[in-house]
């Protein structure tokens, strides 16, 4: 026993020292088994997996795979078609002279395009056409714009700082972005200088501060991250389709090939398996010899479907996009409608909405409202504001189910002086469009409320929530 001890601990020693590992000073924690070879570097494979990053993506390469392969565009595209889909309206005065002015300038277009650019190259550079009697390489005369005219779209690869200088100011919403940009527009093959308060700017994937820098201030392609779960599905399918070519294999035995190919017979056994083959075609009926045997045999597929959806789901996942969309497949399983895998979506949809494209449209129609002339004269209103139209629609016959629910809550509100027949008319009608948000009047009921009241309830009701709480 004493021998086992002793040799159980030189073969213990002997393991941490081509480990790397000393007994008074332990490198690394975690589960290490000596006798199963876990935790031991050489014997358990898994300490041989590290995480790596894929190659970095060149222009010339997304060019091709977004030109070339069906599923890298319909994952670029279908995103950016959705952001668009259903439009947007701008509440406020003035808002359809500005709705006018935005599909005038085709903006729908130009956004989507934003967005396909910025999820393709890792970003996206709008510059706005803006008549205030300066050059494009000179701020934005915000009090002498006399017309906003149109907005050209460039990825960021023809982009590029013009003189190196990066916007320091902490207070510039430009900050850490170039203040000049260089574009090279490849149709034309025209350079030019422009300044940034005459563009929009929209990054996809957004790097570190410490890599924003050296990718030249923009973001990742998109490919950069799914790539992995891209090649996995794309090279599945395409497998499926070499053996789909060889789903069926014919298997005829010949007695004595190895003696006839030797005795240089090969011309004889090719021309007896050409005449089987044009029987077989021909007359779908073989004669064979008696000692001859000739046999049909299939590939198993079984599992393969199964597989292929593992793939489609894990490239379903890094996406974003549901297999229902991205596919265009039914859902499958008992009561399955997809209808929680679109709305998670659409959820989405609406975060980059608002993070990636409200800004853009939000700069956009200032400038427009900046306009010097009859429509506009120079003024931004304070109580305009941009809404999304939703991207889930419902049916007429679900609308009319909500409006009447509401119809009957406003009722039953009205009967009890809760609201004001004004206030439930002005805030379901009083708009672009129907609404069920309610805003209250206080100031202008027929009955209206003491403020001291008023204020009272509101810390009795601010009481009460703390006092919940704790």
């Amino acid at each position: 026993m004493a021998n086992y001890n002793k040799v159980q601990k030189e073969a213990f020693n002997a393991i941490r020292k081509n480990d790397g590992i000393t007994i008074n000073n332990v490198k690394s924690d975690g589960w290490m088994n000596i006798l199963t070879g876990l935790g031991v570097r050489g014997r358990d494979k898994n300490l041989a997996t590290v995480f790596r990053m894929c190659y970095k993506f060149s222009v010339a390469q997304l060019d091709e795979i977004y030109r070339a392969d069906g599923m890298t565009r319909r994952v670029i595209d279908l995103v950016a078609e959705e952001m668009v889909r259903q439009g947007w309206e701008v509440e406020g005065e003035g808002n359809k002279e500005v709705q006018s002015k935005l599909e005038e300038m085709k903006t729908p277009s130009v956004m989507m395009d934003m967005i396909r650019w910025a999820r393709l190259y890792g970003g996206s550079l709008g510059v706005i056409g803006i008549a205030d009697g300066r050059n494009l390489d000179k701020p934005v005369d915000y009090e002498n714009i006399k017309s906003v005219n149109w907005v050209h779209v460039f990825d960021r690869f023809s982009v590029s700082s013009a003189n190196g200088t990066i916007d320091i100011d902490l207070d510039s919403p430009n900050y850490g972005k170039p203040i000049m940009y260089l574009v090279t527009d490849s149709r034309s093959g025209v350079t030019f200088e422009v300044h940034w308060t005459r563009t929009i700017r929209c990054d996809w994937n957004e790097l570190t501060p410490r890599w924003v820098r050296d990718n030249d201030t923009w973001g990742d392609s998109l490919l950069q991250t799914i790539y992995e779960e891209l090649k996995n599905y794309s090279s599945a399918f395409a497998n499926c389709g070499v053996i789909m070519q060889d789903f069926v294999n014919y298997v005829m035995k010949i007695p004595g090939l190895a003696q006839l190919l030797a005795s240089g017979c090969d011309n004889e056994v090719m021309n007896r398996i050409n005449i089987l083959n044009i029987a077989k075609s021909s007359l779908n009926t073989m004669v064979i010899d008696a000692e001859e045997t000739y046999e049909k045999v299939s590939t198993n597929v079984s599992g393969i479907p199964d597989l292929l959806d593992r793939f489609m789901l894990a490239l379903s996942a890094v996406t974003g996009i549901p297999i229902t969309l991205l596919f265009g497949r039914a859902p499958a399983g008992l009561n399955a409608t997809g209808e929680s895998d679109v709305r998670n979506f659409y959820d989405m949809i609406k975060q980059k909405q608002e993070g990636k494209l409200r800004p853009m449209l939000e700069y956009l129609i200032k400038l427009i409202y900046l306009q010097q002339n009859e429509v506009f004269q120079a003024v931004e209103p304070e109580n305009w504001k941009l809404i999304f139209e939703p991207l889930w629609q419902n049916t007429d016959e679900q609308e009319s189910v909500i409006r009447r629910t509401v119809a009957e809550t406003d009722a039953i509100y009205i009967d009890r002086g809760v609201l004001d027949p004004t206030e439930v008319a002005v805030s379901r009608f009083g708009g672009s469009r129907y609404s069920m948000n309610t805003e209250i009047d206080l100031e202008n009921r027929d009955n209206p409320f003491d403020q001291e009241e008023v204020d009272l309830l509101e810390l009795e009701k601010k009481a009460s929530t703390i006092k919940e709480f704790e």
